[in-house]
């Protein structure tokens, strides 16, 4: 469902210039001299690429096979540095059924000689029900020009696909027109932008030979977006345009919550219903001297363990929950309805909630489109508590989502009107809590025997990875990630099989050369298994928010014995860093034991989202930690002098 009521149009213009727009996009393949010789953008110094240009022109066309749309799009690209060469790599996404034509693509060399791609160096690759086409522009140098053009057929009238403005690199002029047939009518609205009315052109129809009305946007001088470190979904910041169909002729589509709500409630009630083997489960899986917690949790865990999920992500329904339980296995959907079934039938209330999860973007509540949702939970409402389920991940304990599920809120499908409700946030610690008992010799050579233990949310991660890819490569992946030179000796695993408790590995591994060995002194760092190499957030400055899955938490406490004969020379500065509003804590203690060290350290992180305005607070308590991390350890075997 999509809008363009062509009257009312809400845009973000981060700037706005009719000069700009009046001025021709120049066609394909003509490239002037100033573009050809540019070798920075003054508004964007650090540069290594900038969109010219990115036009899109959709159209609504009626042939003899019905109505179809088609997207003419032109992009021209100029490469400024070695690194903006990345951008060569082309991949063009769009629906399978979806045709793209007319496809040209050329470099264009600083000396203004054209490079064409050669259509044995295009591919195709498709997942699910997308396809790419995919290429890399021949002979590309710093200074040169890269530019394509295609035209996307689409018989997708009623979901016409948005428009983003914004590209990975800074963009000068990104314009986007539409061109709608009479008795057609959508309403159309922007994201990240605000209001402004498109230019009207009035255009002759060359198919229909009616005069018709083109509204065209341009927005220019857009900064880059880019995926950076605990960033959700790009598309939650990108400044877009999205569409949806109010009506055509005298058919009114949906355009209002409670409608959609009616509508989708009437296709899962014919899923839902009373049945023998239903009423079997409640009857097995639950008494009357249970407490309603152990009850929901009962028919919860049911069909979490019982019932294989055959798809994680959607919320159609093509089964009966009869048939579902009596072959075991369906959808995440089909499974949370049966869920919503059970409850229903032991007496509670449930309903089905649809979400739009974490990385398929944020739902826009003020228009009402089925499209924009990829998820459906189980929500329970018992007396003043409320549930929210999911059983499509069979290591999430009760009154835990699946990471993917934390989103702030999602519609619920009941028989009456709807409403919004809350996603709950993830109350838990999520500890990571190490005990490293080390051994340093006089080579420099480390043996340790690690004790770490995942709680909560990093336990659900540690359960998940260990299914995918296995418990040794897991272990061998931790320690590698931290030591380079690390060899894993033996490792146990306890707690992996509860799901609702933690899981705890014992782990003795070495690192030969940990230490560096000068004379009679060995300098080292602390061999703590969470130490930071260096700071993810590399930007001085970022434009969208810091977004946590969950809070986390680390401790690790560290004993480390020293070789024979040496004595502590110097220890690394002892740090408390607290940002009390931003929720931060960093601490980080040493101790000389005589023939050892002992090290306390922790990072607490208690927020899920800092906002562009605590970024630069949230980089500098990373330098912090990174800065002691670092920090030098100075062993000596030589007598200690006077003081010391």
């Amino acid at each position: 469902m999509r809008q363009l009521n062509l009257g009312l149009w809400i845009v973000l213009i981060i700037s706005f210039s009719f000069g700009l727009f009046a001025q021709k996009i120049p066609k394909f393949g003509k490239v002037s001299k100033e573009t050809l010789a540019m070798t920075e953008l003054a508004a964007d110094p650090e540069a290594d690429a900038v969109y010219m240009f990115d036009v899109g022109d959709l159209s609504l066309r009626e042939t003899s096979g019905g109505f179809h749309v088609e997207v003419y799009r032109h992009v021209r690209i100029k490469v400024l540095t070695e690194e903006g060469k990345e951008y060569a790599d082309v991949s063009i996404p769009f629906w399978h059924e979806d045709k793209i034509r007319d496809f040209k693509a050329h470099t264009i060399l600083p000396n203004g000689k054209k490079v064409k791609l050669k259509k044995k160096s295009i591919f195709e690759e498709r997942v699910k029900n997308l396809r790419f086409k995919k290429f890399t522009f021949p002979g590309v140098e710093v200074g040169s020009v890269i530019e394509y053009k295609y035209k996307l057929e689409s018989e997708y009238i009623h979901e016409l696909e948005p428009w983003y403005f914004q590209n990975p690199a800074y963009t000068l002029v990104s314009r986007y027109s539409v061109t709608v047939l009479p008795h057609f009518s959508y309403n159309a609205f922007f994201l990240n932008e605000e209001e402004q009315e498109p230019v009207k052109e009035d255009i002759m129809d060359v198919y229909t030979k009616k005069r018709l009305t083109k509204f065209i946007w341009t927005l220019t001088d857009l900064p880059p977006i880019r995926t950076e470190p605990y960033m959700r979904s790009l598309n939650d910041y990108r400044a877009a345009l999205h569409f949806q169909i109010e009506k055509y002729r005298h058919i009114v589509f949906i355009k209002d919550w409670p409608s959609l709500v009616k509508e989708i409630r009437e296709t899962y009630d014919d899923f839902l219903g009373k049945d023998k083997s239903l009423q079997a489960v409640i009857d097995t899986e639950l008494n009357d001297s249970m407490k309603t917690d152990d009850k929901i949790r009962a028919l919860y865990e049911y069909v979490r363990d019982n019932v294989e999920t055959t798809n994680q992500s959607g919320i159609y329904i093509k089964s009966k929950a009869k048939d579902v339980l009596k072959e075991k296995k369906g959808t995440a959907a089909q499974k949370n309805l049966l869920l919503v079934n059970l409850l229903e039938m032991a007496g509670f209330n449930a309903n089905p909630v649809l979400i739009s999860s974490r990385n398929n973007g944020r739902m826009i509540q003020r228009h009402a489109r089925l499209n924009q949702f990829n998820r459906m939970l189980a929500y329970v409402k018992s007396g003043m508590k409320t549930y929210m389920l999911d059983t499509r991940q069979e290591n999430c304990p009760f009154k835990m989502l699946p990471v993917d599920d934390i989103v702030e809120n999602g519609l619920v499908v009941n028989r009456g009107e709807g409403g919004f409700v809350k996603i709950p946030i993830p109350r838990q610690v999520n500890m990571a809590f190490c005990e490293t008992k080390a051994t340093l010799d006089d080579e420099g050579n480390l043996s340790a025997e690690l004790l770490i233990r995942y709680d909560d949310y990093r336990a659900m991660y540690v359960r998940n990875k260990i299914e995918s890819d296995g418990d040794k490569a897991f272990v061998t992946e931790l320690l590698k990630d931290r030591y380079e030179t690390a060899e894993l000796d033996t490792f146990t695993i306890d707690g992996l099989d509860d799901v609702n408790g933690s899981v705890t590995f014992n782990i003795n591994y070495d690192v030969e050369g940990f230490a560096q060995v000068v004379g009679d002194m060995i300098y080292l760092s602390s061999p703590a298994i969470n130490q930071l190499n260096e700071n993810p957030f590399k930007r001085e400055k970022r434009y969208y928010p810091v977004e946590y899955n969950y809070a986390i938490a680390s401790t690790d406490n560290v004993s480390l014995k020293l070789p024979e004969g040496y004595h502590v020379n110097e220890l690394p500065q002892a740090i408390n860093a607290r940002v009390k509003l931003q929720k931060l804590t960093f601490q980080n203690a040493w101790e000389d034991g005589g023939d050892t060290i002992n090290i306390k350290r922790q990072v607490m992180i208690r927020k899920q989202m800092y906002t562009p305005r605590e970024y630069s607070t949230l980089r500098t308590f990373y330098d912090q930690i990174v800065k002691a991390d670092q920090g030098q350890i100075v062993l000596s075997s030589a007598a200690p002098t006077a003081g010391e």
